[in-house]
């Protein structure tokens, strides 16, 4: 059996002998290795790194040995970078005259962060690793990243979030695709802290000076304060022209909202937005990423067209939607590379 940690304490039990145990404090730990005891709990699936979790693991490893599968989920290593290393993810420099540059993970915020007892995301994460047997992801530059910078002796293991179970569901996944002139650019997934949005907007508007493009930005999850300064900051730039979506949306209506795109820049020099990124390639829409984002190397890797923020973005010309032979090549790409749940999750765990 198989145990599952992340956020709030609870104990979820499903058909397939898995048990939840979302972050929790020491007041439930016993509770939990009692289960571990009852049940012969060997694994735990680790997701996220937590001060609780780093808490959990700790005590659960006193009283036994136990196999950590870490499904990696992206900001528990990029933040510890960028916190301790000095790991460049964000263009905008610190400065105390702009509240929004706290919420940027560099070595000043990482100070700030340890005086309010918050800094808790790098020093779990450093300190959980001995533990961890196996780095579970579907991208092999991220594990890459983590040998770099780390010492450790996890092994990769391939996982996906997007496999798809059902393989008769992929045509629910594409839509038709014409041949169109570029009429709405989209600026990243969300209001994230590393989407760099500042640097992209101010670009793109010398870019586009006449302000031909609708601009498109996701913000209906993420940072709060974020999320104002980017509103406020998307008005002065781009007025009527400025599209925010600032609700959630069902999955299919979201869909629905990004067939509407032809050209998507993502900001960021970290790995992220993959789910979007997919979604985007397979359906026909330009793509721009950053040269420091592994996700760049890997598309491009399985053959896909995907484009340099800063080496092929040079012009307003540049912005041009795909034409429809590249558009089939990036459909074909996907269709080759399609990852199903029963190619890698029946022995997934040794």
């Amino acid at each position: 059996m198989q145990l599952f940690t992340s956020h709030e304490f609870k104990i979820i039990k499903n058909k397939e002998n898995f048990f939840g145990i979302p972050y929790g404090n020491s007041e439930c730990f016993n509770e939990v290795w009692d289960i571990c005891l009852k049940n012969d709990i060997s694994v735990i699936v680790l997701h996220g790194m937590s001060r609780s979790q780093k808490n959990l693991i700790e005590f659960l490893f006193t009283k036994r040995k136990f196999k950590v599968y870490w499904i990696f989920w992206g900001y528990e290593m990029y933040q510890t970078l960028a916190f301790k290393y000095n790991y460049k993810l964000t263009d905008e420099k610190f400065s105390i005259f702009k509240p929004h540059t706290y919420l940027y993970p560099n070595k000043i915020t990482y100070k700030l962060r340890k005086l309010i007892n918050k800094a808790y995301i790098p020093d779990a994460f450093e300190y959980l690793l001995p533990y961890i047997d196996y780095f579970c992801f579907w991208n092999y530059y991220d594990y890459e990243l983590l040998c770099r910078y780390f010492k450790n002796e996890i092994k990769y293991k391939y996982f996906n979030y997007g496999g798809i179970c059902d393989r008769n569901d992929v045509s629910r996944l594409l839509f038709p695709m014409e041949d169109r002139t570029a009429s709405v650019i989209m600026i990243n997934h969300q209001a994230s802290q590393t989407g760099n949005h500042k640097m992209v907007m101010d670009y793109l508007s010398k870019l586009d000076a006449e302000n031909r493009f609708f601009k498109m930005v996701p913000l209906s999850y993420g940072s709060s304060s974020l999320r104002k300064y980017v509103l406020k900051l998307g008005n002065a730039l781009f007025k009527d022209r400025f599209i925010p979506v600032k609700d959630y949306l069902p999955v299919e209506e979201y869909y629905k909202m990004l067939s509407k795109v032809d050209v998507a820049i993502f900001g960021q020099t970290r790995q992220e937005a993959a789910g979007n990124i997919i979604h985007l390639l397979r359906n026909g829409v330009k793509i721009f990423l950053r040269n420091d984002n592994s996700l760049l190397q890997y598309y491009r890797s399985k053959g896909f067209l995907v484009f340099s923020f800063e080496d092929d973005l040079k012009s307003i010309s540049d912005l041009r939607s795909l034409t429809m032979t590249e558009k089939e090549h990036n459909r074909k790409c996907y269709l080759d590379n399609i990852s199903y749940c029963d190619d890698f999750m029946p022995n997934f765990f040794e």
